[in-house]
């Protein structure tokens, strides 16, 4: 008997000296634990590491008295995770609302920005009838450009909503090769940017504008409104007293409103930008042409003068344009869609002598 009760005393030490012994290596283990988690900022858990956890936080129940790196709601987040990405899968889409096709983005931005006034309803309702469209007024604001307030009328507004009635000209100075000056008057279109009329003279005058503006407006081909600076050649009135007749700045406003029925329209004083277009021309006039001359007599100015505005009405790309606004396809030249995208056989045509050239594809 005393043996037995000796034999159970010995297993139940043995027994409770292995759990003692269990219990003193666990606590030892949370210590370091805890001081690995006091010097690490972000412990990181790696995709096995995270199913390991979402496999206890279901099957043992005690779960979080165990959890010390990372709270309980993380590994609850990290099983909602999990759940998303596999019905995702499952079902084979992306998250969230399809996006729609970025030529449509593109066609809100470019509406949003035009007139910054309309809202998304007037936009969604532009696109559906004009464009065959059909987006949401939710889908519309996602994409708009933002600008604010709409803005006021200012001059270059003014120009753009009128540039189909606008013609602007200004003179232009060319030294010759006896150091005598020519004067170069350059009549353009504002909106297609061409130059519709161009003459050199020694000595300009009032009565050789007019006669230009003649030559400029054949068969009642008119403007309504003419830009020009405040040049003396016009025949400029006082600003105030009883000589200036009427509401007209010089004398060629009042002959072009009389004659050919024309509305002058001066730009402000020391404002040269208000005629920004054939100031722009004047300048790539110099650059590309004038400068690399020298003019041995005025046939001589005007023929290379005819050239150069052929060669920038017709095939000279505009940048403020986004192309070539006057001649939309010059004879001869080959449609690069039709080719297929072969470009082994490029053609060049010189102009002014190899100066520039105008390139295009065989046919």
């Amino acid at each position: 008997m005393l043996s037995h009760l000796l034999l159970i005393v010995s297993t139940l030490r043995t027994v409770l000296g292995r759990r003692a012994d269990l219990l003193i290596e666990i606590a030892a283990l949370r210590h370091q634990v805890e001081v690995l988690n006091a010097q690490v900022a972000r412990p990181r858990f790696r995709r096995r590491d995270r199913m390991v956890w979402i496999w206890l936080c279901r099957q043992w129940p005690r779960w979080k008295e165990a959890l010390i790196i990372v709270k309980p709601e993380t590994v609850l987040r990290w099983h909602r995770e999990g759940y998303r990405r596999y019905w995702r899968r499952r079902s084979g889409g992306s998250p969230g609302r399809p996006r729609i096709p970025h030529q449509h983005i593109a066609f809100i931005r470019r509406i949003s920005t035009d007139h910054p006034e309309w809202g998304e309803d007037r936009i969604a309702l532009e696109m559906k009838i004009k464009l065959g469209v059909d987006h949401s007024t939710s889908t519309i604001r996602r994409y708009m450009v933002e600008s604010g307030r709409p803005p006021k009328s200012t001059w270059r507004r003014f120009l753009a909503s009128h540039a189909h009635e606008f013609f602007t000209m200004d003179f232009a100075t060319q030294v010759m090769w006896d150091f005598s000056t020519r004067y170069i008057l350059i009549v353009m279109a504002l909106d297609t940017r061409e130059v519709v009329h161009f003459a050199v003279t020694g000595s300009p005058t009032l009565g050789w504008v007019e006669q230009q503006l003649r030559e400029a407006t054949p068969w009642s081909e008119v403007p309504r409104f003419l830009l020009h600076d405040n040049d003396g050649i016009f025949g400029q009135y006082p600003r105030t007293g009883a000589e200036r007749p009427g509401r007209y700045r010089c004398a060629l406003d009042a002959w072009l409103h009389r004659v050919l029925g024309i509305q002058g329209i001066p730009i402000p004083y020391g404002a040269p930008n208000a005629q920004a277009h054939v100031e722009r021309f004047i300048g790539t006039l110099r650059r590309e042409c004038l400068e690399h001359f020298i003019f041995l007599s005025d046939d001589h100015l005007r023929r290379t003068l005819a050239e150069f505005i052929a060669y920038y009405n017709g095939f000279r790309p505009h940048q403020g344009l986004m192309g070539i606004p006057v001649s939309q396809e010059p004879p001869g030249r080959a449609d690069p869609t039709a080719l297929g995208g072969r470009c082994d056989h490029l053609i060049s045509r010189p102009i002014l002598g190899g100066l520039h050239h105008d390139y295009s594809l065989a046919a």
